[in-house]
């Protein structure tokens, strides 16, 4: 395959494909959320409140709804007493 160069400041820079996954990041996350929650049987809003967040925020994550930032899964991961890896976990 033929590398696309990309001029970027002065030097070139390799432009590479995109990664392909069969599942989208924001359904892994919800996915391994839900199912992080349900072990530790916990609500919702018991996430949410450990993770500093409102409920309507974990629940739209849950749903796909909502693109988040790393500090949000940082939180998250820290209130399920998890790495920030297991919430992104494929294997799962």
């Amino acid at each position: 395959m033929k590398e696309v160069l990309q001029e970027h400041v002065g030097m070139y820079v390799p432009k590479l494909p995109k990664q392909k996954t069969t599942v989208s990041t924001k359904e892994l996350l919800a996915k391994n959320l839900v199912r992080l929650r349900a072990e530790r049987m916990m609500s919702q809003e018991d996430l949410s409140y450990l993770a500093g967040l409102s409920r309507t925020v974990v629940s739209h994550i849950e749903r796909k709804q909502r693109n988040v930032t790393l500090e949000t899964l940082e939180a998250l991961a820290a209130a399920l007493s998890v790495p920030v890896r297991d919430l992104l976990d494929e294997s799962n």
